[in-house]
């Protein structure tokens, strides 16, 4: 189910997430409960939408009460009614450049926001379960797979399959850390800090978004010439203004590490990771102070017209 066009799009940290579970459950907190009321409402009426996604639930998991972690996880379904974010930021990077080349055509874009959010446990998972058989019929292979999809949409299933997932993102993310610190020991030879943010985000477009522009071509049978059209009198900062994955992406990563006194941490992956989908296709977006500061030093929040808050009890202004 696509978002409708009217609702905006709030993406919570996990933090913002608890702050407004304790309000709902009756603990102590420093928010109001016109906050949580105002919340719930505009969830209720699609004035707003508080997707949830799988790197949400695996920090949750990390709470030791399973008390508390189901009570969280269950009021995270609640406020979202099943709206998820989708886990590939990749295949949304993909979907840009196939833009940035269907605009180059005059071709009809691709409406991206709608697979940035959708509704159910399809796109939390982000890809359609099917059941196939070699000796059903078509008919009775359609009628299960009709099924299986009202089950995983059913509200009650959807609770009880988001309670138990679990997958331990943060083993995942100690070998990406060591290769941030390894990128960031090799970016310090490079004395001026203009320069090394020139080749920080060339050397990252060369090497992950060129492969993917050649591998689009190939597939709608374009020319190798099209490639040089589309990188014609480059310039690293509007090339990617047309990338709002990457760009966010990359500069979140070097602007992090400009920060020498602050060693690179295992969460920085899962929040640059959600950060680098949540700021281009979000309206509002609300996290760590740290990464507010980033993104509105690097204007990132104006280039994608994102509200950054680093306090949700902001947010009452904005709903």
């Amino acid at each position: 189910m696509n978002v409708p066009e009217t609702s905006k799009i709030v993406y919570l940290d996990l933090n913002a997430w608890i702050d407004l579970a304790k309000i709902f459950y009756g603990q102590p907190s420093s928010l109001e409960k016109e906050l949580l009321d105002n919340v719930l409402e505009a969830s209720k009426n699609d004035k707003a939408i508080f997707p949830i996604s799988l790197i949400h639930l695996s920090e949750a998991h990390c709470i030791a009460n399973p008390q508390r972690r189901k009570k969280l996880v269950s009021f995270m379904v609640k406020l979202s009614e099943y709206y998820t974010l989708t886990p590939y930021w990749n295949k949304l990077q993909e979907l840009e450049i196939k833009n940035l080349i269907f605009e180059k055509l005059g071709l009809p874009l691709i409406n991206i926001r709608n697979r940035f959010v959708g509704k159910g446990f399809s796109m939390l998972m982000g890809a359609t379960p099917t059941i196939t058989s070699e000796t059903m019929n078509a008919e009775e292979i359609t009628a299960l797979n009709k099924e299986l999809m009202r089950l995983l949409d059913d509200p009650e299933t959807f609770i009880k399959l988001t309670t138990t997932i679990y997958s331990d993102f943060k083993k995942k993310q100690v070998s990406t850390v060591k290769e941030f610190e390894r990128i960031s020991k090799n970016l310090k030879q490079y004395k001026d800090n203009n320069y090394r943010r020139k080749v920080f985000l060339t050397q990252n477009i060369v090497a992950s978004i060129l492969p993917k522009v050649n591998k689009i071509l190939i597939e709608r049978n374009l020319p190798p010439s099209f490639c040089e059209e589309l990188f014609h009198a480059f310039d690293v900062d509007k090339f990617l203004d047309k990338l709002p994955t990457a760009l966010c992406e990359y500069t979140l990563l070097f602007q992090r590490d400009q920060q020498s006194s602050r060693p690179i941490k295992v969460n920085d992956v899962a929040d640059i990771w959600h950060l680098t989908l949540a700021i281009p296709y979000s309206d509002i977006v609300v996290t760590e102070r740290m990464w507010v500061g980033i993104a509105k030093n690097a204007r990132l929040d104006k280039k994608c017209n994102t509200i950054m808050l680093f306090s949700i009890n902001e947010l009452n202004k904005y709903l």
